[in-house]
C-alpha cells in the first residue's frame, strides 16, 4: 500500500468515442465543401481535401495513442517510485526514500525543472503533463516526504 502517490496525466477531455465522432463531423463537412467545389468545375480540391483528411485522422490517431500516458511518483516504505508511459513504453525507476534528492533547476525561459535524484541516477518528472506552479508545489510536498530540496 503506497504513503503518497502523485499520478501527472495529459488532459484528455474527449472519450475514444468523442474523438471518432469529432473527425467524422469534421470529414463529413469537407467532404461536402470539396465535393461541391468538384461539382461547379474545380475537382482538384478533391485531393487537398483527401490529403487535409488524411492528416487530421493520424492527428487524432497520435492523441488516442498517447491517451493513457502518465507520469507517477508512488512513496511506500522505504522505497520512492518513479515511473513513466509513453505510448506503449513504461519505465520504472525505484530510490531509497531517504537517500533521494528532489531538484527544482530552472531552465532558460524561466521554466522550472523536477528532478528527482540518487546514487548517480536521476528521472526528469512533470514536464510533459503539470505546469511550473504544479512543479514547485510538487516539489514542496516530496521535499516533506523526502529527502532536502537544493
Amino acid at each position: 500500500m503506497a504513503d503518497y502517490r502523485v499520478i501527472a496525466r495529459p488532459n484528455c477531455s474527449l472519450s475514444p468515442r468523442g474523438r471518432v465522432a469529432v473527425v467524422a463531423l469534421i470529414a463529413s463537412f469537407s467532404l461536402l465543401v470539396a465535393i461541391g467545389f468538384s461539382l461547379i468545375g474545380a475537382w482538384l480540391v478533391l485531393p487537398f481535401a483527401g490529403l487535409e483528411l488524411l492528416a487530421l485522422a493520424y492527428a487524432f490517431y497520435h492523441i488516442h495513442c498517447h491517451a493513457e500516458d502518465y507520469e507517477s511518483i508512488t512513496i511506500a516504505g522505504d522505497h520512492l517510485a518513479v515511473e513513466k508511459r509513453d505510448y506503449k513504453n513504461v519505465s520504472q525507476i525505484v530510490f531509497n526514500r531517504y537517500w533521494a534528492r528532489v531538484t527544482l533547476r530552472e531552465l532558460p525561459g524561466g521554466e522550472q525543472c523536477l528532478l528527482l535524484r540518487s546514487h548517480g541516477k536521476e528521472v526528469e518528472f512533470g514536464r510533459r503533463f503539470m505546469d511550473n506552479q504544479q512543479r514547485i508545489a510538487l516539489a514542496r510536498q516530496l521535499k516533506q516526504r523526502v529527502g532536502v530540496v537544493t
